[in-house]
């Protein structure tokens, strides 16, 4: 991996990138972080002074804004789920596509130290934005919504006289609902509040605070129509009811329309993006049994396999970091990084999934046993 930006891993900025996270004053309740089934979000919160220092930290996600991402932001979240007896964790941590470098960086970080204070046995998972996978999804059984801004400019103001209960928002958003092919999942994503945004394929809901409305395009599918509608009933149940929902607006309600700036020529249906081409399967092992981490290829096959190493698999829509119950300290918490780096130098940082996996809880993840069959 010569030449790439792997080779910065262990350099003076990379070091000094994780001396920022580790003096984060946040710490992880042992008492109570992953202690019962559930879901528990954070947001990667990084700010810098006015000469440039870092000011890097995370802060709890509120529950009832659970499955709302900003696009600007690095979360992550924690999922306990019981086996028998036993809690079993996974650690997702997630990306949006316009997260800074630094913020992907304490996430990362923070996840590997939320993974040691459970002992080290959770699965864990890299998530992107709209490519995110089935069991993160499945942590949100409202949605997903994707939110524009970031820490800096995420929250919405709220108008005073309204109270904490009643958060209106003052500027309106417009949202488009969309269920792609071969995909589980409905998402909304914000867009322009304006009528260009609309097209006759996908469903789109405006929330204007006191108000909140469903427009439908003429060849909107069913799993869009009861999305949008979903996210309107949460939208009023949030705001104790007092708004109105307005589903299927009417062509001539003039209030929505003045809201997108006036009525104009709806587009047509958009066509779902070309898939992530499928890139030929590699195999690594990463070790630094004779020194500096190295990384090199091996026989994609499960022979290959090696417990007192890393092994980062390149599935090409998917990659997964198999840690040998063997393995350094060092190897297991440059594994993730090195991983995203790697994605990164190939032009996949953006649309590809990561998920870790420990020896011996390969039944944990179906779709790293499948990259073998």
């Amino acid at each position: 991996m010569e030449g790439t930006n792997l080779e910065a891993i262990g350099s003076a900025a990379d070091e000094a990138a994780r001396e920022a996270a580790a003096s984060m004053e946040f710490h992880w309740d042992s008492e109570s972080t992953g202690s019962k089934p559930g879901v528990e979000i954070w947001r990667v919160e990084n700010k810098r002074s006015e000469s440039g220092a870092p000011n890097f930290g995370i802060a709890t996600w509120p529950e009832k804004q659970y499955g709302q991402f900003h696009r600007g932001d690095s979360y992550i979240a924690l999922s306990t789920t019981k086996s028998g007896d036993k809690l079993l964790h996974d650690v997702y941590f997630w990306i949006g596509s316009e997260s800074s470098q630094d913020e992907y960086g304490v996430a990362a970080y923070k996840a590997v130290e939320l993974d040691e204070l459970l002992g080290g046995e959770p699965v864990q998972h890299r998530e992107v934005e709209g490519k995110e996978s089935a069991g993160f999804a499945k942590c949100f059984p409202k949605g997903i919504t994707y939110l524009e801004g970031g820490v800096d400019s995420g929250f919405r103001k709220v108008s005073e006289e309204d109270g904490d209960d009643t958060p209106f928002s003052v500027n309106e958003r417009l949202y488009r609902v969309v269920k792609k092919k071969g995909e589980q999942t409905t998402r909304c994503f914000e867009v322009p509040l304006k009528c260009s945004s609309l097209n006759e394929g996908d469903a789109f809901l405006l929330d204007a605070g006191s108000k909140v409305y469903t427009w439908f395009g003429s060849s909107v599918s069913p799993f869009e129509r009861s999305k949008s509608a979903t996210v309107a009933h949460n939208l009023k149940e949030n705001r104790l009811k007092n708004c109105e929902c307005i589903l299927d607006v009417e062509d001539d309600d003039e209030d929505f329309w003045e809201i997108l700036g006036g009525k104009g020529d709806i587009k047509p249906a958009e066509e779902d993006e070309e898939p992530v081409p499928v890139t030929k399967r590699m195999m690594y092992v990463v070790t630094d049994s004779e020194g500096p981490v190295k990384v090199k290829e091996v026989p994609l096959a499960k022979s290959s396999l090696v417990s007192d190493d890393v092994c980062i698999i390149d599935a090409g829509d998917n990659a997964f970091v198999w840690i040998g119950q063997g393995s350094t300290k060092g190897e297991k918490q440059q594994s993730m990084m090195l991983t995203s780096r790697y994605l990164k130098s190939m032009g996949r940082f953006n649309s590809t999934c990561v998920t870790r996996v420990i020896e011996g809880q390969e039944d944990r993840s179906r779709s790293f046993l499948a990259v073998f069959e």
